[in-house]
């Protein structure tokens, strides 16, 4: 065996001469998808509270539980204006 042949290995990693493309650390959505998205999570919670009211028809349970979600949907439309 040779000096060429001990020092070469398989390894699967990318040769020298390849490109990465670099990625940003943190993404910024343009005014109008925050908008449109948080818009969206805003209908969804107030159309879950409203869905939760004394007169609306259901049960107690799934009053409950479309409160719990419209609220959680309202806070979700705060973060994503965040975002």
């Amino acid at each position: 065996m040779n000096a060429s042949e001990s020092n070469t290995t398989n390894s699967a990693a990318p040769d020298s001469g390849s490109t990465l493309v670099p990625q940003p650390s943190s993404y910024n959505d343009c005014m109008t998808c925050r908008v449109i998205g948080s818009g969206a999570f805003a209908a969804t919670g107030i159309y879950a509270l409203r869905m939760a009211r004394p007169s609306a028809p259901g049960s107690i349970v799934g009053k409950r539980i479309m409160g719990g979600l419209g609220v959680c949907f309202l806070v979700g439309s705060a973060l994503r204006w965040q975002m």
